[in-house]
């Protein structure tokens, strides 16, 4: 069951990546807003991962290995944010396949964080996002 439940997890991120990033063929418009920060689970920071920022519209960012992202043309006003570790680890087993040429390597350990704050309506994460470059900081407690 639980191999499902992350199955489908990882379907519905991937649905939310596609849907953000198309609208019937047509460019979003630009926002002119960035948000960029660091993700923490108590004091470990998240290396894997995606960040969902949804507000009026929707975009998101992989996790860096250094537990930062980046959203460029981020939702302008209050918006919830949300971090999908199941998306960050089809993305990590991705870019695994690809440097070790197909060959599969254990994924190294990654922080699977509770369910809720992989939803952005459920997170409770919220911040507000202006015009131009913006930081937010999302920790999320043990």
């Amino acid at each position: 069951m639980p191999r499902i439940r992350q199955r489908l997890l990882l379907l519905a991120a991937a649905g939310l990546c596609l849907c953000a990033g198309c609208d019937s063929g047509a460019r979003r418009p630009e926002t002119g807003a960035t948000l960029d920060g660091t993700v923490m689970y108590g004091d470990q920071k998240v290396m894997v991962g995606l960040v969902i920022a949804q507000g009026a519209t929707a975009a998101q960012a992989f996790i860096d290995d250094d537990g930062r992202y980046h959203i460029d043309n981020a939702p302008v006003g209050d918006i919830h944010l949300a971090v999908n570790t199941e998306a960050g680890k089809g993305q990590l087993k991705s870019k695994m396949m690809a440097q070790t040429k197909g060959k599969a390597k254990a994924l190294p350990n990654v922080i699977d964080l509770p369910a809720k704050y992989q939803d952005p309506q459920k997170s409770g994460i919220t911040t507000t996002v202006n015009k131009g470059p913006n930081t937010y900081n999302i920790v999320i407690p043990k």
